[in-house]
């Protein structure tokens, strides 16, 4: 029988045929771990939504508005016309829409590479936050060019299932500081 979340208890149809795994919607995101929980779908949905942002950034510059929601606020050096580190929101001129579209569209990025397993928190039942470092390419006249950051995001669940992103900072690691500690070791 089907509950509120989509999820069952009944046996799979193909039980007992073979091999044939039951499939329920608490397997998902291309992974056989089970999310049989609205936290760990919200983590691994979280994961998701930011590696399809930083695609959208590489690739699909003009799929960025399906991903802000329409009170999104950021700061990103990085993307920001003039490196700015002010605020953005829909009512700052230049605006998050404007300045992600350009900078994708302007200073194309050749791609990306997020360290390790971004940590995620859930803010509510349907709000999570990541923090994580992320490298960034772009292709220059020296060829490719590497500028890692620190990044984070606040994604928001609709009530159509959909994240959208609220918030988003992203700020050039001290690059320094690292090497220090690792000569330190």
């Amino acid at each position: 029988m089907p509950t509120i979340l989509g999820l069952t208890n009944e046996k799979s149809p193909h039980a007992g045929r073979g091999n044939s795994p039951h499939v329920s919607s608490s397997t998902t995101m291309g992974s056989n771990a089970r999310l049989d929980t609205i936290s760990k779908r919200n983590h691994a949905a979280a994961r998701e939504m930011e590696t399809l942002l930083w695609r959208a950034l590489c690739d699909e510059p003009e799929t960025l508005r399906e991903y802000l929601a329409h009170d999104c606020i950021m700061i990103n050096p990085l993307l920001a016309p003039d490196g700015s580190s002010e605020p953005l929101s829909k009512d700052t001129r230049p605006g998050v829409v404007d300045v992600l579209q350009a900078a994708a569209a302007g200073r194309k990025l050749a791609g990306f590479r997020i360290h390790g397993q971004p940590l995620v928190v859930e803010v509510d039942l349907m709000a999570v936050a990541l923090v994580y470092k992320i490298s960034l390419f772009r292709q220059g006249r020296k060829g490719q060019q590497e500028i890692v950051a620190s990044a984070s995001s606040t994604w928001r669940q609709t009530a159509g299932a959909d994240w959208l992103l609220v918030a988003f900072h992203v700020q050039y690691a001290d690059e320094e500081e690292e090497e220090e500690e690792e000569e330190e070791r």
